[in-house]
């Protein structure tokens, strides 16, 4: 019986230690939860259409319904965003992972209009930021092409960077020009499914461009054997989009598309992507077919309507 006392205390430690161990196991399982949760969280900034440089703290959220209450909570509506130059744009990283719960369809598709529209927009503006930098120095240079030793560190770099390798600034101009957002809107939803193509979700492939690098890419299930591209992942929809226009305004299948732009621009006409999406048959193995789809699209949904935004000089 003298050794009863430690049996006892022996059994009361063994009992904690068990009631311990239940509360870091649960404490580690919703640990584990967090960074699920954190990890599907996609990020926002607000940003004023005047400006597109102004950017407010980086929010985040991660449900379908929240997303919408951003764009109420920031009065961003189509039709403000067509007639008011200081409505707010809201860049959303990725959408949300119940996006395809969302009923009825017509309001997924609005969502899914909601968050690129701003996307494209912005991008588009920088391009054109760009624009009128080489145009301000070509005009403050009475027009003369100099050779590109002498020419400033900046404009060097916008050269490279639009794939751009002579002295003439106009064969830069033609490739430095935003794309249309009617059309950029519908290749968007050709390429996506509306949304719902597994690329985007998985990797903000919003406009289905290839690669052969395994490590940037997702794998398409129904690949012929022989085949070795990948459909390209980015980090945000930004970023998507971003290459989307590099390469229509560099790539050598879109030279057609982009001197057919420079005629608009040179007639002071609107870029028309309704016009601009007939040089489009190089996109997609369909090639006509894919061209009046696009029409199709733009038409049905009045893209038209978004044409005369972004698209000056």
């Amino acid at each position: 019986m003298q050794n009863s006392p430690i049996v006892y205390r022996n059994i009361l430690l063994f009992l904690v230690l068990i009631v311990l161990l239940n509360i870091a196991i649960g404490f580690y399982s919703n640990f584990k939860k967090g960074k699920k949760n954190n990890g599907s969280a996609i990020n926002y900034v607000v940003n004023s259409k005047e400006s597109v440089k102004d950017l407010t703290s980086v929010d985040y959220i991660s449900q379908a319904n929240e997303m919408m209450e951003v764009f109420k909570k920031y009065d961003f509506t189509i039709d403000d965003f067509l007639s008011n130059d200081s409505v707010n744009l809201i860049i959303f990283s990725s959408l949300p992972e119940d996006f395809m719960d969302i009923e009825p369809v017509s309001e997924r598709k609005k969502l899914f209009i909601n968050t690129l529209l701003p996307i494209i927009f912005l991008e588009n503006s920088r391009i054109l930021e760009d624009r009128k930098k080489i145009l301000d120095w070509w005009n403050e240079s009475q027009g003369e092409n100099f050779s590109r030793d002498f020419w400033p560190s900046w404009l060097f770099e916008l050269s490279e960077k639009y794939d751009s390798f002579d002295s003439n600034l106009g064969n830069l101009l033609v490739k430095v020009d935003i794309i249309p957002i009617s059309m950029v809107l519908a290749q968007a939803a050709i390429e996506s499914g509306w949304g719902t193509s597994r690329y985007l979700r998985e990797g903000n492939a919003i406009f289905g461009q290839y690669t052969f690098d395994k490590k940037k890419g997702l794998k398409p299930i129904n690949r012929d054997k022989d085949k070795k591209f990948f459909i390209r992942k980015f980090s945000n929809l930004s970023e998507s989009t971003r290459s989307y226009l590099k390469n229509l305004n560099t790539n050598l299948a879109y030279k057609e598309f982009r001197e057919e732009r420079k005629k608009l621009r040179m007639g002071g006409e609107i870029l028309s992507g309704l016009k601009l999406s007939s040089f489009m048959t190089r996109y997609s193995e369909r090639k006509d077919d894919y061209v009046n789809d696009l029409k199709k699209i733009i038409e049905s949904n009045n893209f038209m309507k978004f044409d005369n935004k972004n698209s000056m000089n």
